[in-house]
């Protein structure tokens, strides 16, 4: 996650522990928010394909919709240091 190896003491730190599982957290919810959109896009792009509903999707004009991905560069590790820096 994030280089600590050379500051033992920050490593030991309760702040710091925090800091990693509010992190951890976040990431993780993150994850979650984006796995439940999928599911809902994926649902409705069936809803609009299956005859009869797509009838209705036709009259509405909806049409389907693409899953949030994340380029493979994107999902390297994060370089906290660069967050902070300003």
């Amino acid at each position: 996650m994030v280089a600590v190896e050379n500051y033992p003491d920050l490593n030991a730190s309760q702040n710091f522990l925090q800091l990693q599982a509010a992190w951890n957290e976040a990431e993780e919810q993150i994850s979650a928010a984006r796995r439940s959109f999928n599911a809902a896009v994926t649902t409705f792009n069936n809803k609009v394909e299956t005859f009869l509903s797509n009838i209705m999707a036709g009259i509405m004009g909806y049409k389907r919709r693409t899953l949030f991905e994340i380029p493979d560069v994107e999902r390297l590790n994060v370089n906290a240091k660069k967050l902070f820096d300003s």
